[in-house]
């Protein structure tokens, strides 16, 4: 059966890229036993890789134009992991690397194949995890706001041209009309006609509210068609009836748009609630791994220091990957709207961790170190623990309009900003221990020339944390503060 083949194929899919991540694993054994270079062995490795991947990618995209009509769902999935597969131009970065080893230029082919390694990851994760339905609805709501957008503007064209429409119809009560501006108003109906029925053809294959909105323009198309015969016999007082039927059945559209576009919303709102705490608990995960290995390190420093600074170097790049996903949850954070606070409190966080990763890639760690993971632990686990609260909690109605009435998401948000609050008050006394004067000069916004370069670091570092703080306070006062929008009356379909 072709929907067996196409839904079964993304567990393959993931076996492939495992393949993929394990690169240093002996993946070829020479029927006649010659022994083979270990650079042989590495491009075998990474052209096998390549190959695999590449007809991966030919065989989903293959089975997912084949099942587009019988399982659209299956289809829009396969479809989306190529897409996201060749935007990262992970095959060419493949042939880059097999390159680099046939020069045998180690270093920049390590490199290639750490930022390979790196979106194969993000690849498995978007597989793995909720993430392809994640993405079909957040695909599935930028088609709806465009369509709402550019039906806005149709529907504002389609009432001028009844206007005008029904000026030509008293003018022509008094005299006979010339042909011009009657053919311009038919050239304008003609287009408009198919800018509605473009916006008919973007949204008929979203399924629910939207589908029945492609097909309720589709019956606006007809009227201005019919408009167009109108406008074309010379009649625009039976031309302005057509426009009418087509302008309600264009803001019905409308309406049905906008109910598909509040249940993808409250959709997405869950699924990003619960991909936000599995990136968090990885990232926490991780960082409680590196600050373990780090404990090790620095216990065992003096007795092997060379093994021991290789060993914090590796762990430099454990730390970096929880930069990365930091990266890509502020970036699904930047894309839906989801929270007004948790973005600069998980920017605040991804800083602290970039300068720890900075500092084991430097093959440096002491007990300041150790420290700061324990910090970032410390701040990861307040956010996870409030957002884990928010992902199960029920939807209970309250006043924050930006937050979509969610008492729970609004208390999820002040919780953050108090916990932002929190960290830059123990960091402004800890400068203040430094420097006595350190608040009154953060204050008045003029720090001395001598000041130590560290406590300067410092004390601005606090500065930005409490602006921060304020902007994120001001943004939520803003959203409960912000006028409802005014409720949109039914509009019945035309006759």
């Amino acid at each position: 059966m072709i929907y067996d083949a196409s839904s079964s194929l993304r567990k393959p899919l993931t076996l492939v890229i495992s393949f993929a991540l394990a690169l240093g694993a002996c993946v070829w054994c020479p029927a006649d036993e010659q022994k083979v270079s270990a650079v042989d062995q590495l491009q075998f490795q990474q052209k096998n890789a390549q190959a695999q991947m590449q007809e991966l990618q030919e065989r989903m995209f293959h089975l997912g134009e084949l099942t587009k009509e019988a399982e659209p769902d299956d289809a829009a999935r396969l479809l989306m992991a190529v897409q996201r597969a060749r935007e990262q131009l992970i095959v060419e970065q493949m042939i880059d690397a097999l390159n680099l080893l046939s020069t045998k230029d180690f270093s920049r082919a390590a490199d290639e194949q750490q930022q390979v390694v790196n979106k194969l990851e993000e690849l498995k994760r978007l597989l793995t995890t909720n993430g392809i339905d994640l993405q079909m609805l957040m695909a599935n709501l930028k088609t709806i706001n465009q369509a709402i957008t550019k039906l806005d503007a149709a529907t504002k064209e389609e009432q001028r041209q009844k206007d005008a429409a029904a000026k030509l119809a008293e003018q022509q009560k008094a005299a006979p009309l010339d042909a011009k501006p009657i053919n311009a108003l038919k050239n304008d109906q003609q287009q408009n006609r198919k800018t509605t029925d473009s916006i008919a053809q973007s949204v008929k294959g979203l399924g629910g509210q939207a589908s029945a909105a492609g097909a309720t323009l589709g019956t606006a198309s007809q009227a201005m068609s019919a408009a167009e015969g109108q406008l074309g016999a010379g009649k625009p007082s039976d031309a302005q009836v057509q426009q009418s039927a087509a302008v309600d059945s264009m803001k019905q559209a409308r309406q049905q748009l906008a109910a598909e576009r509040d249940r993808i919303m409250m959709e997405l709102e869950k699924m990003v609630r619960k991909q936000i705490v599995m990136n968090l608990t990885e990232m926490l995960d991780r960082q409680k791994t590196v600050r373990a290995g780090t404990e090790v390190a620095v216990e065992h420093m003096v007795s092997t220091q060379r093994e021991t600074q290789i060993k914090i170097k590796q762990l430099g790049t454990a730390e970096t990957s929880i930069v990365r996903i930091a990266d890509q949850t502020l970036a699904l954070l930047e894309e839906t709207q989801f929270s007004l606070a948790l973005p600069p409190a998980l920017r605040r966080v991804q800083q602290k961790v970039a300068a720890i990763a900075a500092t084991l890639h430097n093959s440096q760690a002491d007990a300041s170190v150790i420290a700061a993971e324990i910090k970032v632990e410390r701040d990861l686990k307040d956010l996870l623990d409030t957002f884990k609260e928010l992902s199960v909690a029920k939807l209970t109605p309250g006043s924050c309009k930006g937050c979509k009435g969610d008492h729970n998401k609004l208390e999820a948000e002040l919780k953050v900003i108090r916990m932002m609050q929190v960290r830059v008050n123990e960091d402004t006394r800890d400068a203040d221990a430094q420097h006595g004067a350190g608040n009154k000069l953060v204050a008045a916004g003029n720090l001395p020339a001598d000041i130590n370069p560290m406590l300067r670091d410092k004390i601005l570092t606090v500065r930005d944390g409490q602006t921060e703080v304020h902007d994120a306070m001001e943004r939520i006062h803003q959203a409960m503060s912000a006028p409802d929008e005014p409720a949109e009356q039914p509009v019945a379909g035309p006759q």
